[in-house]
């Protein structure tokens, strides 16, 4: 995908991703109509996906232990790693900015912070056989760096309801077993 010079993301701006799929983990990244790139996972692998972005190109995103590790496809150096905690997840990218991921009070929604407050708000919901994201910058910033981090936001939130109904479903075989 191209990166057309000076491009930016403004402040109330809303990228989404959206799953093409009832039966794939495949998610389209646009604002508005503006395709920005997608994110995929692929069959049986949970802790590992790909994504394509505008200005940042391929990149691979994989969970390994308590931690996300970002890079271009095939390459050791990463671009962003994510450390989980139990106050929170700290995002730090290349360029040496530490960003907060956070849980804030309304269910299945984050926000990514710095020193300076929040930088975008992520809001999650999951359907019966589709779900997808909606994030919202709260400030401008050039969009490669937006959709870095709205890709890296996409994977946090989408892999945390797919826990969620995983665990919900291990719970209802459980019961269904027993009684």
């Amino acid at each position: 995908m191209n990166n057309p010079a000076g491009r930016a993301v403004g402040p109330g701006q809303v990228i989404s991703l959206t799953r093409r799929s009832a039966w794939r983990r495949d998610y389209d990244m646009r604002a508005g109509q503006d395709a920005l790139g997608w994110l995929r996972w692929q069959p049986g692998r949970r802790c590992f996906a790909q994504a394509e972005g505008r200005g940042i190109g391929l990149i691979d995103v994989a969970t390994r232990r308590r931690r996300v590790v970002v890079a271009r496809a095939g390459a050791a150096e990463p671009l962003a790693t994510v450390d989980r905690g139990r106050g929170g997840s700290v995002i730090h990218t290349a360029g040496g900015h530490a960003l907060r991921w956070e849980k804030t009070a309304h269910r299945n929604h984050w926000a990514m912070r710095d020193q300076h407050g929040t930088v975008l708000a992520v809001a999650a919901s999951h359907g019966l056989l589709r779900s997808s994201v909606h994030i919202s910058a709260e400030r401008a910033m050039p969009e490669h760096t937006a959709v870095l981090l709205c890709l890296i936001g996409g994977y946090l939130a989408l892999s945390d309801l797919q826990h969620k109904a995983d665990l919900a479903a291990a719970t209802a075989a459980a019961a269904a077993s027993s009684g």
